[in-house]
């Protein structure tokens, strides 16, 4: 427990200090921020958090560390508005988990797919293939990154149904240090949750790729579940950047340029407008419905994690649900005078 005091004290610090000096303040004001309304939120949870999962891998792997600190620093980059452009983004992130994947030899071993599954024995298609879902997922969860413990939330959501599978000792990590993994990101969440700081790009990015890398890890480790558990787990911010993509295609958007559209900002307006006037806890209870539904969701899932099928029928079931909402709340934000 020392560890987690220290962390605490240094996020206590940190955040004192940052606010403080108005160090490495948000930028808001443009279309995707708009309700944030405050310009002076430090972003040091993406630092925080990359001295969690350091301290989770650097033991047993130093090079994987390496990778988290890079694509931090990418996501640093574009939180100070040193990289603008999200081509630049995409092409570093892109060049570095290849590097990641091909250095380390992430591989996804079986989709169940079977034309799939003959296309990824190919070794280069198999790297190709495991960058792109990686890229998904990274990118997916910077885009909902845009509520106060969305994304803490769901990233400790996981933790917890992997660890009430029996299925996190498969990484072969130390109790210890998944306990300090888990509790520093409760500190954070609770940090996060009541405005004190947010994450940032690099704090997005990074856990993003911390959570590919270990679901990935653990399902070739055990090869009996279903990857179509995985992808269950993960869908939420995978689905919402496949959305964003095909949704700003239809409008004629650079699929590429943030707007303000996605679904966890549809439903922060609508209960604004509806229920609560104060900004802060609109935000609040924006995350905690949807982190709620998706812990519902997965919790149903653990009740047969090897088999196919099931976890599919629930993941047609949340695309269903998130796509007769999001036309609800879509039509109420944009149709009201």
């Amino acid at each position: 427990m020392t560890d987690i005091l220290i962390f605490l004290l240094i996020t206590i610090f940190l955040t004192f200090l940052s606010r403080k000096l108005n160090l490495l303040p948000n930028f808001t004001g443009e279309n995707h921020q708009y309700f944030l309304k405050e310009k002076k939120i430090p972003l040091i949870g993406g630092i925080l958090f990359l001295i969690s999962s350091i301290n989770l891998f650097y033991e047993k792997n130093l090079i994987f560390c390496f990778i988290i600190l890079t694509i931090f620093i990418i996501g640093f980059l574009s939180d100070n508005r040193i990289i603008n452009s999200p081509k630049i983004r995409i092409f570093f992130q892109s060049l570095v988990i290849f590097i990641a994947v091909y250095s380390l030899d992430i591989q996804i071993s079986s989709t169940r797919i079977s034309i799939l599954d003959k296309l990824i024995d190919i070794k280069i298609f198999g790297i190709i293939f495991c960058v792109f879902c990686l890229m998904i997922l990274i990118n997916g969860s910077n885009f909902v990154d845009g509520l106060n413990g969305l994304l803490l939330g769901y990233c400790l959501i996981i933790l917890f149904i992997l660890a009430k599978s029996d299925l996190l000792y498969l990484i072969q990590i130390e109790e210890d240090l998944l306990l300090f993994f888990f509790l520093s990101i409760v500190i954070m969440l609770f940090f996060n949750f009541f405005n004190l700081f947010y994450l940032g790009d690099g704090g997005s990015y990074s856990i993003g790729l911390v959570l590919g890398f270990l679901l990935i890890s653990i399902y070739n480790f055990s090869n009996n579940i279903s990857p179509f558990f995985i992808i269950l787990l993960l869908w939420y911010p995978c689905f919402e950047n496949l959305f964003s993509i095909l949704r700003k295609n239809k409008f004629k958007n650079s699929p590429i340029v943030a707007d303000d559209k996605h679904f966890h900002q549809l439903l922060f307006f609508y209960i604004k407008k509806r229920f609560l006037k104060n900004t802060l806890f609109s935000n609040n209870c924006s995350s905690i419905l949807i982190n709620f539904y998706n812990l519902l969701v997965m919790l149903i899932a653990t009740s047969d994690i090897y088999s196919s099928n099931f976890q599919t029928l629930l993941i047609t079931i949340n695309i269903l649900v998130y796509c007769i909402i999001y036309r609800y709340l879509f039509i109420y934000r944009f149709s009201k005078k």
